[in-house]
């Protein structure tokens, strides 16, 4: 019986880890993209309108990109980690 409490105790430690990285997902890179299609769209626009700012909108909008691109690349990284430890720890006996 011991080892269904500890099995329990796993999948919510699991299901906690997950929700964490669901959430991080979203209010990070996730946001960041959306930012990123934001802008792009208002740049475009802009552009159309014959801005004379088109360098710097340019330049503000590949920042956001490399920075949106660098956060999911992290998170990633970070998501592959905790699948292995919770895909190890399930395989493992209790």
């Amino acid at each position: 019986m011991g080892n269904q409490n500890t099995s329990l105790l796993d999948d919510d430690t699991a299901t906690a880890s997950l929700t964490a990285l669901a959430e991080q997902l979203r209010d990070g890179p996730l946001h960041q993209m959306l930012e990123l299609q934001r802008r792009a769209n208002a740049l475009t626009n802009r552009l159309a309108d014959s801005s004379t700012h088109r360098v710097e909108d340019l330049e503000a909008l590949v920042l956001l990109s490399l920075s949106a691109m660098e956060q999911f690349h992290a998170f990633t990284r970070e998501l592959v980690a905790v699948l292995r430890e919770l895909s190890d720890a399930r395989r493992q006996p209790h």
